[in-house]
């Protein structure tokens, strides 16, 4: 994402907090609850907020509870007298170095930086309005097991439930696969991934960059036709693992190569990624496309892939019942 567009989503996530527009708002009723949202919601993470969104949904679908559930930090009217519980969606990395953006007084954790030297920050943006919530919805494990780790983060923490991207259904099958690489920068000027991107050129890989495209079944369509997704953070600075890339692509049968990730042993399907040093990505890639069918056996062949995610998939509808038997 430009940097134009995070100032953009930051001033519209303040302007909505200052003039809350509940008009946007679609409420459903559930059995005797409202579900209330904002299907506008930042077209970069959208899909995973509906798909939260859709968990809860399911879940009061059949657990029936007189409770009004407001995902974000607006006031709505529900037209009803249930109580109101506040749900909110931290997508940002807590893995900062410091001097990373926007780490600000963010505290010193206990995770090592990469040399050793220092400890990487505890950062969560607008931290007092998020931790306002009754609710608190986090994408990533390491970014959880971050704050765990720095200390201070127990009110905050013990709102937290991970609900891991698992936006598609399973599908791995090799299929019909005419893209052989491809990165999904927002912003190609972004120093690191625009050196990545003329490393690959010159290494004369076959990689294109893939920009604008955030609907679920257009990524999905997308997903579905490339062999090898390349992960490479966007800045040197901010560290937790993109896991709404990366997640829904192993879905769709997508070979990913990754930068290497702090914490990354906490990550539920780490050992279906290939991990790479950000110096030898371009050189990791080659050799994935020299050697794909082999990889692709490797991660998607026996079958603990898709063991694994339905074992996630549980866990996620178990954290939503947990957090929904704490609301009412």
């Amino acid at each position: 994402m430009t940097l134009a567009k995070r100032v953009a989503c930051k001033l519209q996530a303040l302007w909505r907090h200052v003039f809350p527009r509940a008009q946007a708002f679609c409420v459903e009723t559930v059995g005797r609850a409202r579900l209330a949202y904002d299907p506008q919601y930042p077209a970069f993470v959208r899909e995973y907020y509906l798909y939260c969104v859709a968990l809860f949904r399911e879940t009061l679908a059949v657990r029936d509870a007189p409770v009004n559930l407001v995902f974000g930090d607006s006031e709505v009217d529900c037209g009803n007298a249930n109580r109101t519980r506040r749900i909110d969606v931290q997508w940002e990395h807590t893995l900062v170095m410091p001097g990373g953006r926007d780490s600000d007084g963010a505290p010193t954790g206990a995770v090592p930086l990469p040399d050793g030297q220092g400890h990487y920050l505890a950062r969560v943006v607008n931290r007092a309005v998020v931790e306002s919530a009754d609710v608190i919805i986090d994408y990533s494990q390491p970014n959880v097991e971050n704050l765990r780790r720095a200390g201070g983060f127990d009110a905050y923490l013990a709102k937290t439930i991970v609900l891991a991207p698992l936006l598609y259904d399973t599908d791995v099958t090799p299929g019909t696969r005419r893209r052989d690489a491809i990165t999904l920068f927002g912003d190609i000027e972004q120093p690191r991934r625009a050196a990545f991107l003329e490393a690959a050129h010159t290494a004369r890989l076959s990689l294109v960059n893939v920009s604008g495209v955030y609907s679920g079944a257009a990524l999905c369509r997308l997903y579905r036709d490339t062999r090898v997704l390349v992960n490479v953070h966007q800045t040197g600075q901010h560290h937790t693992f993109e896991e709404l890339r990366v997640l829904p692509a192993l879905l769709c049968g997508v070979v990913v190569v990754s930068e290497d990730v702090p914490l990354r042993e906490s990550i539920a399907y780490h050992p279906f990624v290939v991990w790479a040093r950000y110096g030898e990505l371009a050189d990791t890639v080659r050799a994935v496309l020299a050697d794909y069918a082999a990889y692709r056996e490797r991660i998607f062949g026996d079958g603990r892939f898709e063991a694994v995610v339905e074992r996630m998939r549980r866990d996620n509808r178990d954290a939503v019942k947990t957090a929904l038997q704490r609301l009412w």
